[in-house]
């Protein structure tokens, strides 16, 4: 399905979410998941666009989805946790509205209070501080700049790892305890959605950042200055060890050590990754030099 150059793709596992929400009686709230999810994605799309990153693809998970932009944004400190919170801030705002109106006495019924339940799950779930829900990519957006962005970003992808494994085997146990099948099938839906969701966010973690890289070459050519730090190594340490510990928002200038703690040669963000494309990322740093 394709809306103003925007391809929507739906990931098996949210289908799978939806037809057992369906067949266990709870056609409502699979309706209102849908309608949430989507709800939830246009606000990721809409700070976006703010920002002014154009959308390629959209594909929608089980309480979730995942947009790919054009331009990269991830690691940035601002931009990401902004685009990243959009997404919960109108689940809360939806659910503050329509509890408002409750007490107020102008909308009632069990489809409201089901709104809210959807509303609130669907905002707390998502700000876990896993990847790859929304409180993820929250977490890396500061975090990133002390311990590097591809290596939060594997940290986090991880801890989503390990998650899925949790309610995997969460939702096998419920199952052989015998109980309502609609439980433990969310679980394990939820279980495979983190596994698979959190191995690509580890896979693409260089390559994301790799494209930051380039991004940031072009901002500091475009303005002439941009805010740095540097890192001090010894000759042995190896090109993908330093790649790791690079932030997507500070120029890096990546200072070898000699002989009595002396600085033998300073290389740049750009001179450290035509290493790598070069030599890989096992080579050592100390060896560009000559």
């Amino acid at each position: 399905m394709q809306i103003k150059g925007v391809k929507i793709k739906i990931h098996p596992t949210f289908i799978v979410l939806l037809l057992l929400l369906f067949f266990s009686g709870l056609g409502l709230r699979a309706l209102l998941v849908f309608l949430l999810v989507i709800l939830h994605e246009l606000a990721h799309t809409l700070a976006a666009v703010g920002y002014g990153v154009k959308v390629k693809s959209l594909e929608l998970y089980p309480y979730g989805g995942t947009a790919v932009f054009e331009d990269t944004f991830e690691g940035n400190r601002i931009e990401e946790s902004v685009i990243a919170f959009a997404g919960p801030a109108l689940n809360l705002a939806i659910f503050f509205g329509l509890q408002y109106l409750r007490w107020l006495g102008l909308i009632d019924g069990d489809w409201v209070l089901e709104l809210l339940k959807v509303n609130f799950l669907l905002a707390c779930f998502n700000l876990i501080p896993v990847l790859p829900l929304d409180g993820g990519r929250i977490a890396r957006a500061f975090l990133a700049r002390t311990f590097g962005f591809v290596q939060i970003t594997k940290f986090l992808a991880a801890c989503g790892k390990w998650l899925g494994g949790l309610f995997v085997i969460l939702g096998f146990v419920l199952q052989a305890l015998g109980f309502f099948i609609y439980e433990p099938g969310l679980f394990l839906v939820l279980g495979v959605f983190f596994l698979i969701g959190s191995s690509k966010e580890e896979q693409n973690a260089r390559i994301v950042f790799l494209k930051q890289l380039c991004r940031k070459k072009e901002q500091l050519l475009r303005q002439g200055l941009m805010r740095g730090s540097s890192l001090t190594v010894a000759p042995d340490t190896p090109l993908g060890k330093l790649i790791d510990q690079l932030s997507t928002d500070r120029y890096c200038l990546i200072n070898i050590i000699g002989q009595k703690d002396k600085i033998e040669k300073v290389l740049s963000e750009s001179e450290l990754v035509q290493g790598m494309i070069d030599y890989g990322l096992d080579y050592p740093v100390g060896k560009l030099l000559s």
